[in-house]
């Protein structure tokens, strides 16, 4: 027996040694094959990035000179030869583009005005202007008074160019670090003049250009292709990528030292070593234990079996014997250890959480009935705070849901910290725990909740995860609301809801605030059944065109009469449809009413369209298109008679299937409108792509013109950006003559707002038109039009 278990033993140890040995050969091979293919995606990445960017540079500069050389009074200036207001003009539009040359060449290409960042007024670059494209637009690097800068050039004139305006940027150090800010690599930029190379910036520390240019001249480097360099003692690899694509002679070295790129596998490698080391000498003591027989008479194995029957797990079997004996022994062991863990574990999950080793909502609930019970015998108060955390959903969606339990598990250890070592903190489901206080008044409860969200929103960090934590509190407290614990967290509960509503932090339950939850829930319920039995009501706002002062269209707008809570504002009931998903129900029953009431319109001799808002998950919806034309076929109503309103934030939140969407209802000969422009979160690049033909500038930048400066700013770029992108433009929340007449002048199409008209009940709108026409003829325009 002895003699075989020596050979297994020899067996095991030789195994154990070739199977480690052939794992750290694979593993040092495969690391050292992937810092090579890690350093050649890394280079190809970052030149991926710097062409991008290159396209970024020529985009901002091309958008900054074409609305520049659109703008007629600049072309003015240029006509009367007025330098002076076009230098002015070409500095302002410099800092405004944030770019670092402005300068206006004449069709020679002979320097006319310069912003004051350059004094050119002697020089001249005819090759701008004759390495124009086909667009009449060109792109170079050009150098002067030992500096050199990357420029687009845009022509100035309808047919042909009266001048050529030039926007650039320098090309120096500081261009040389934003390029490896952005790259994660270091960059070198590289000039040829002839034949002869020079640098014109890097963001290396210790760069050596002599040493550097000989190298390269010496490696046959090509574009595109990776290589190995020595700069200021240090090797890298490094690529060269154009700074302008087709231009050669301005080129870009990204570069990185290889030890960076070595440095993970080094530690890998090292790690890798230590780890076979100590896993072998550990197989070889294990195995050297494994050895050992243990035996012990039967009778002792049999008072542990009976020992492990009645529940007694704590003492060990301790049987010394060989063979079957000692086998039997660590199988009771085994047996013994895993029916423990198993009771512990089922004991610990339900009355702790698994992930964070907090009590569960059982132990929670059994801690808070004591603690009311103590509180109530020595007369003393306690507070419940429930915490709801943000985010962790989302956290857990985009970076993997191992993040972000690893999260969740640092805000409980956060949370716990700021508390009392008397207090209790348990994780009731989710994201949301509860803060039993005992001893402590709502006013002390609210300061702790307070400092636990200061401790929380100063971050968590979690593998280079870096997350800064928001949440709700609501608190509720024996025996001012409620002497029991279902009560209190009931109460506590409706607090953080109260809380996460009117984004507030911190919420103290309020008597009557869970009769309003309990409202909403009303509310909410009875949503489907408005839109059957005909509860909800159809407002019209009327829209006047500022050309003449007569009525052009109207705004569908949607009240509510409630059987039991009565006359229902949007704000009381629209939001609520939005959290729960029933927001189509309302955009289906608006759509159906405003057609049909357009096609009344119709019939009485009125020829106008009318607008209907569609929220974000409308716009998800492919099967809008198909149900807007089955109303027009219904109706016998033209497509021309309807716009459709949308929000940016609406088509933020999946913009390609929203403008899939927006395609469609636009190619049934829809209008589609961007409403409340300048509050969502949209770029001009995705408004570009939009098929959208009017822009509905937001009643919060209206309402105080003309009188407040920025207002007037906001609206007049944006009046601008509209027409540049042909569209029409109304601005909504007009409520006075001077707003009015201001918005006439800087060329809005339409106007809308309560100078005109309140929203009014459907059945008013076609009396109310007439008499507004009849005024109109009787007396000129309702309004003081401007003709």
């Amino acid at each position: 027996m002895r003699t075989l278990r020596f050979k297994i033993l020899g067996l095991a140890g030789l195994l154990v040694v070739v199977t480690q040995l052939g794992t750290i050969a694979a593993v040092l091979f495969t690391a050292n094959r992937e810092v090579a293919v890690r350093a050649q995606r890394l280079l190809e990445g970052a030149g991926t990035v710097t062409v991008q960017l290159a396209q970024g540079r020529d985009t901002r500069l091309r958008t900054a000179g074409a609305v520049l050389a659109a703008d007629p009074y600049f072309r003015g200036t240029i006509i009367d030869n007025d330098s002076t207001s076009t230098s002015k003009i070409l500095d302002a539009q410099r800092r405004r583009a944030q770019v670092d040359l402005a300068m206006l060449l004449d069709p020679r290409g002979r320097v006319l005005a310069g912003s004051d960042s350059i004094g050119l007024q002697r020089v001249s670059f005819p090759g701008l202007v004759s390495r124009a494209d086909g667009g009449g637009r060109s792109r170079t690097v050009i150098r002067a008074e030992n500096r050199a800068w990357e420029v687009v050039a845009v022509p100035v004139g309808e047919t042909e160019p009266i001048a050529w305006l030039v926007m650039g940027i320098v090309i120096d150090n500081g261009f040389a670090r934003r390029l490896g800010n952005l790259t994660g690599l270091d960059a070198t930029l590289l000039a040829r003049v002839g034949q002869t190379p020079f640098v014109l910036g890097s963001s290396l520390a210790h760069l050596d250009a002599t040493s550097l240019l000989g190298e390269l001249a010496s490696s046959g480097a090509r574009d595109g292709v990776p290589i190995e360099i020595t700069t200021g003692g240090v090797e890298h690899v490094a690529l060269i990528v154009p700074l302008i694509p087709g231009y050669a002679d301005v080129e870009i070295l990204l570069s990185q030292p290889l030890d960076a790129v070595m440095a993970p596998f080094k530690s890998l490698r090292h790690s890798v070593l230590v780890l076979s080391s100590i896993a072998l000498c550990l197989a070889m003591a294990g195995g050297i234990m494994l050895s050992r027989t243990i035996s012990e008479p039967v009778q002792a194995l049999a008072r542990a079996a009976r020992r492990i029957r009645d529940g007694d797990y704590g003492k060990p079997v301790d049987v010394r014997a060989d063979g079957e004996v000692a086998e039997l022994a660590s199988a009771l062991n085994a047996m013994q250890v895993g029916i423990a863990e198993r009771e512990e574990r089922i004991t610990f999950h339900a009355r702790f959480d698994a992930l964070t080793g907090l009590p569960t909502r059982m132990s929670a609930l059994d801690a808070l009935d004591s603690a009311i019970t103590d509180a109530r015998n020595r007369e003393e108060s306690v507070s419940v705070m429930l915490i709801d955390l943000d985010s962790f959903s989302e956290i857990g969606s985009s970076l993997g849901h191992d993040i972000g339990d690893a999260l969740r598990c640092q805000a409980a250890e956060r949370l716990r910290a700021g508390l009392d070592a008397s207090h209790l903190l348990a994780r009731l489901e989710g994201d949301q725990f509860l803060a039993i206080l005992a001893g402590r008044n709502l006013g002390q409860a609210e300061e702790t909740a307070e400092d636990l969200l200061r401790l929380l929103g100063a971050g968590l960090s979690v593998r280079d995860v870096n997350v800064s934590v928001d949440g709700r509190v609501g608190l509720a407290g024996y025996p001012l609301h409620g002497d029991d614990a279902d009560q209190l967290l009931k109460r506590a509960a409706v607090a953080r809801n109260e809380a996460r509503d009117s984004d507030t932090p911190v919420l103290v339950y309020q008597p009557g605030n869970e009769e309003r939850h309990v409202r909403q829930l009303a509310i909410l319920a009875d949503l489907r059944r408005a839109t059957r039995h005909d509860e909800l009501r159809l407002y019209l706002q009327p829209k006047i065109r500022l050309s003449d002062g007569r009525i052009c269209g109207a705004e569908a707008l949607v009240r509510w009469q409630h059987p039991v809570f009565g006359f229902l504002t949007p704000d009381q009931f629209i939001p609520l449809a939005e959290k729960s998903g029933n927001i189509s129900l309302i955009t289906s029953w608006a759509l159906t009413a405003a057609v049909r009431e357009c096609r009344l319109w119709l019939e009485e001799g009125l020829d106008l369209p009318v607008s209907v808002n569609l929220s974000s998950r409308d716009l998800q919806n492919r099967d809008l298109p198909c149900f807007v034309m089955e109303l027009l076929r219904d109706h016998d109503l033209a497509a021309r008679n309807i716009v459709l309103e949308i929000t940016e934030q609406a088509v933020v939140r999946d913009f390609q299937r929203a403008t899939l969407v927006l395609e469609c209802l636009r190619d049934l000969g829809i209008r589609i409108a961007i409403d409340d422009f300048g509050t969502g979160y949209s770029s001009l690049a995705q408004i570009k792509h939009l098929p959208v033909d009017e822009l509905k500038i937001d009643r919060s930048f209206v309402m105080d013109l003309p009188g407040n400066g920025d207002d007037a700013a906001i609206v007049r770029a944006s009046i601008d950006l509209a027409h540049n992108l042909g569209l029409e433009v109304l601005a909504e929340g007009v409520e006075t003559q001077p707003a009015l007449d201001w918005l006439q002048a800087q060329g809005c199409e339409q106007a809308q707002g309560f100078l005109v008209s309140k929203p009014m009940p459907a059945e008013e709108f076609s009396d109310w038109v007439r008499t507004w026409e009849r005024e109109e003829t009787r007396v000129g325009a309702k309004l003081r039009i401007v003709s």
